[in-house]
């Protein structure tokens, strides 16, 4: 008898000794995975981008109407699960040039207070430069009346990162260089490559001098052909090359079909992804 109630004391004591190792574990598991979980929630950060620039961060030959790269890579930056949110300001602006997007940004309290705030500020700026000295010269139009333009380019773009860095000195910059759209209707024209080709080394050196900032080509994106053997020095104004590109029926996927000149759909997709990879590589 007593052999039996031992073996049910026995029994009793394993059985209490179980449901109280079950349930320990099971406590230390769900305090466990409630700190991972508050763990990952604190490594998660909200991220604002701010863009700033001419009809390239407005979004100009986006048909959708969507506001070209800046949503695209905010949408490509959420896919990664890395963010709480990923919200974007958009101070694209058709036509400016490099001191007008600085005078837009000294005289408007919204764009320094947003810069201010901003994780990332992303800068388009330096074709509407280049498009002036065409313009002011049409088809007598040399190599050297580009230097004067060039270097007060630099002199603007060195004191608009400098301003970035005032109002908000941890900001991460970057600035997107630019491109010779008609490089791929017209390819014995190299002088116009060449030029582009020196601006954008200008302002890499610029970025380069400014901390936190990145440069982002894009010149080979939207000219897939690119030659580089020696060709004819020859430039032609914007109007004529239009016309020429339309009557030659040559098609670059990624130019907006209706001015040959700005991105599509398709050329911010590239810009997007550029960026993106900029972003996540930091």
């Amino acid at each position: 008898m007593k052999k039996g109630r031992s073996i049910i004391g026995i029994f009793l004591f394993l059985m209490i000794a179980s449901l109280l190792v079950v349930g320990l574990l099971t406590v230390l598991f769900q305090n466990n995975s409630t700190n991972n979980e508050e763990k990952s929630e604190l490594k998660k950060e909200s991220l604002h981008i701010v863009a700033i620039g001419d009809s390239l961060t407005q979004g100009v030959g986006d048909t959708s109407n969507s506001g070209g790269y800046v949503p695209i890579v905010a949408d490509l930056l959420k896919e990664t699960d890395n963010y709480k949110e990923v919200t974007t300001s958009n101070y694209g602006k058709s036509g400016d040039r490099s001191d007008q997007i600085l005078e837009r940004f000294y005289e408007s309290e919204d764009i320094q207070e947003d810069i201010a705030s901003a994780d990332i500020v992303v800068l388009t700026v330096g074709g509407n430069d280049i498009i002036q000295t065409l313009k002011q010269h049409l088809l007598t139009v040399t190599k050297e009346n580009f230097l004067i333009p060039e270097a007060t380019y630099k002199e603007n773009l060195t004191t608009l990162l400098s301003a970035f860095k005032k109002v908000n000195p941890e900001v991460q910059l970057y600035i997107f260089g630019i491109y010779n759209p008609y490089s791929i209707y017209f390819p014995e024209i190299t002088e116009m490559e060449t030029i582009a080709g020196e601006w954008n080394e200008t302002t890499k050196e610029v970025v380069n001098e400014t901390e936190n900032a990145t440069f982002l080509p894009i010149a080979d994106l939207f000219n897939p052909s690119l030659k580089h053997e020696e060709k004819k020095d020859v430039l032609i104004n914007e109007e004529e090359a239009k016309e020429q590109a339309k009557e030659q029926a040559i098609s670059n996927p990624y130019l907006y079909e209706e001015d040959l000149f700005h991105p599509n759909e398709a050329g911010y997709q590239l810009m997007s992804e550029v960026l993106f990879q900029a972003i996540v590589a930091e």
